[in-house]
């Protein structure tokens, strides 16, 4: 038998963000009924009042108050920090994929710290800002999109998260708490590589290392 009840309770602790809005009373239950009524409404396979919804909402809201949220106590192992960068962004295309290979070739000689992001339509690069001219010099293309004064922040953590849902997450939030600007972001297996203005790289230094260190 369908209880909107039980389907709040299954959507509310399967996403992080209403979790975090309930727990901490952030939230306006008006607004969240109608957010989620397409959602209550798909699982009923039919139409529900949202004066329904909100009913169960303020209920659920109540009981939500006296339980203790677990919360997965992450831990980082290492977190570095890598300013004076720049990203540059060109169209994706053959001509321009073999001149970047070519690039990176010469500039890991030199040493540089350089990243590549490639998607489907659109390849990045970040790399310090020295480089940046030799980037434009050599690529035949007119970039996309390019900013100087890039930060990096660098986070290596344990190899068990990632099988645990919610890392990415929890620091990615604690970063928009902020109101911090995320440039980019870029991960390989253990590490998580954020990419902010060099004026915000030290608050977002110090929130991730008291969240998680």
């Amino acid at each position: 038998m369908f209880k909107i009840s039980k389907s709040i309770e299954d959507i509310v602790e399967k996403n992080p963000v209403l979790t975090f809005v309930f727990h901490h009373k952030l939230i306006n239950l008006t607004k969240t009924a109608e957010f989620i009524k397409p959602l209550i409404e798909a699982r009923a396979k039919k139409e529900v009042k949202s004066s329904a919804i909100l009913m169960c909402l303020s209920r659920y809201q109540k009981r939500y108050e006296k339980i203790k949220v677990s919360r997965e106590n992450y831990k980082i192992e290492n977190i570095n920090v890598r300013s004076d960068l720049s990203t540059i962004t060109f169209t994706l295309e053959d001509k321009v994929l073999n001149q970047i290979n070519d690039l990176y070739n010469k500039l890991h000689v030199e040493g540089a710290y350089i990243v590549i992001s490639r998607g489907t339509r659109e390849i990045t690069l970040i790399l310090n800002s020295e480089f940046l001219e030799m980037v434009e010099n050599h690529v035949g293309a007119v970039p996309k999109y390019k900013k100087s004064g890039i930060a990096a922040i660098g986070i290596n953590f344990e190899e068990k998260y990632a099988e645990i849902p919610g890392l990415l997450y929890a620091v990615m939030q604690q970063i928009r708490l902020q109101n911090i600007n995320i440039v980019e972001v870029i991960s390989t297996y253990t590490e998580l590589i954020i990419y902010v203005e060099k004026d915000q790289a030290k608050l977002s230094f110090d929130t991730i290392f008291q969240s998680f260190s």
